[in-house]
């Protein structure tokens, strides 16, 4: 808090409506009765300590006979300071009032015959930023912009860009007269949003309400309504209908899933990670399943370095949940991870080793991340697998039956939009599991879009489909794409679907 400027701020306020508030003066004969409010609360703050302190009394009766005398109102701000300075109370008040006064754009100018007061005449009239600052003062204490334009023999679209500039960067922001710049400057300048955010911001900086309801030709109840808002609900708040529907034709309510297998460390580029974060941040996914996902032995989880790196480059907050399965060439912790730009909720780290049909064992011991993820308003549920690499072909159905079974378990499939199961399946596509999990109504987002290709390994020769994302529900499947077809970042090509 600024002493300094809550003292001018304060007294450049108050000082027009003393003769009033001292009573010398009818109050029914103010202009601005809406501004006397806030005067007269500012003055509940100070009359106690008037009667009490004889030098800010007498201070108060100069400056009260006669507003506009410099000496009056220098000893007035000197005594107003003296007291905010040994009564931190008083000074916090007066901010509060201070800070609130300005949202609400009450004009705090000193009069129209202050307002009008030929400074600039004892100055260097011709000076350009002198002229620039005067046009600024006007436009501040409510002088009609037209008038003000009229005077300096410029337009109102330059005029409002001085005042913009100004409010923004100060006398700086006005130096140059050919390079002033306004931060819609490369932007929509007619993009309604931006212009109630502007409206808003004019207001926050003392800009009469007049003034910029004659700017942008609306009503200062408009105004007040917006900066309201704004104060309840940020940016929220002064969204419309309108906007919605604006917003949704860029942002359609889609669902993309993405799938990949990080193989472990790979090369041990320490690039790596982020240069996956990077292109997969290019579809904006919903959901992302990782296999091979390294957590301990002095590494940090892959998965979420990944979703830390996609944070940061798409401003949403993505969240990892990982389960560990086994150890990556019998040094490095492996597992399989889910991630979602939204709360992923009932996590769970499924078994897939023990409790399978015929008493079958994977090679390795297998789990599958899942979550119940929140998504528009609807639940879904997201699983990554890695199935057994085993040659037979009863244990990748054994752990999908099993999957299933505790998936039910878990989440009762009550009002849940879909169940999506993504990763690595060790299987082909004529594979019982895969068979198994289409006759139980789930849809190949890759196959459902193209009747050929597919191939995900290896990256060097891919000649072998084994990495899939598989859907169950009332969805159609828009799109879906191999992705992340780089030997240097994994020996698996990625996959990307869409659903709508």
């Amino acid at each position: 808090m600024d002493t300094n400027s809550i003292v001018y701020g304060i007294a450049g306020f108050i000082i027009p409506y003393l003769p009033y508030l001292t009573g010398q003066l009818q109050a029914e004969k103010v202009e601005d009765t809406y501004a006397l409010v806030w005067a007269t609360a500012v003055w509940d703050k100070l009359k106690a300590e008037v009667k009490t302190r004889p030098a800010l009394k007498e201070a108060v009766g100069d400056v009260s006979e006669n507003i506009y005398d410099d000496d009056s109102r220098s000893a007035f701000r000197l005594q107003l300071k003296k007291l905010v300075l040994q009564r931190p109370d008083v000074l916090e008040g007066l901010y509060t009032l201070w800070m609130e006064l300005n949202a609400r754009g009450v004009n705090t100018a000193l009069s129209k015959e202050l307002a009008s007061a030929q400074w600039l005449d004892v100055l260097k009239g011709s000076d350009d930023v002198l002229q620039r600052l005067e046009m600024v003062r006007l436009l501040k204490t409510g002088v009609p912009a037209q008038q003000i334009a009229a005077r300096f023999h410029t337009d109102l679209k330059y005029l409002y860009r001085v005042h913009a500039a100004f409010t923004l960067s100060g006398v700086y922001g006005i130096l140059s007269g050919s390079n002033i710049r306004h931060w819609l400057d490369g932007l929509n300048n007619d993009d309604p949003f931006l212009r109630r955010l502007e409206m808003i911001r004019l207001l926050r900086s003392g800009t009469p309400v007049e003034t910029i309801a004659t700017e942008y030709n609306t009503t200062k109840e408009y105004i007040y309504r917006l900066n309201d808002r704004f104060t309840r609900s940020g940016t929220l708040g002064i969204f419309t209908e309108e906007d919605m529907v604006r917003y949704r034709s860029f942002n359609p309510r889609l669902i993309r899933v993405c799938s990949f297998n990080l193989h472990g460390l790979h090369d041990e580029n320490p690039m790596r990670l982020k240069r996956i974060a990077n292109e997969l941040s290019v579809f904006d996914p919903e959901l992302c399943a990782y296999q091979e996902v390294i957590s301990g032995a002095g590494i940090q989880e892959t998965s979420a370095q990944i979703a830390n790196w996609m944070t940061k480059i798409t401003g949403c907050y993505y969240r990892t949940h990982y389960a560990y399965c086994h150890q990556f060439m019998d040094k490095y912790p492996e597992g399989v991870a889910v991630s979602a730009k939204a709360q992923l909720v009932n996590v769970q780290r499924i078994d897939l080793n023990t409790g399978l049909t015929e008493n079958v064992r994977p090679l390795m011991e297998r789990y599958a991340a899942t979550a119940d993820i929140d998504l528009y308003g609807t639940r879904v549920i997201f699983a990554s697998v890695h199935l057994d690499h085993s040659d037979n072909p009863n244990i990748q159905l054994a752990q999908a039956e099993k999957l299933l079974k505790e998936l039910k378990r878990c989440y009762q499939y009550d009002n849940y939009y879909c169940t999506i199961i993504a990763g690595d399946f060790n299987s082909k596509e004529d594979s019982p599991v895969m068979q198994y999990l289409m006759e139980e109504g789930y849809v190949d987002t890759y196959r459902q879009c193209h009747r050929l290709g597919g191939n995900t390994f290896p990256t060097t020769n891919p000649f072998a489909r084994i990495d899939y994302i598989m859907v169950k529900g009332n969805v159609r499947v828009k799109s879906a794409d191999l992705i992340l077809n780089d030997p240097e970042l994994s020996d698996h090509i990625g996959l990307l679907a869409v659903l709508e």
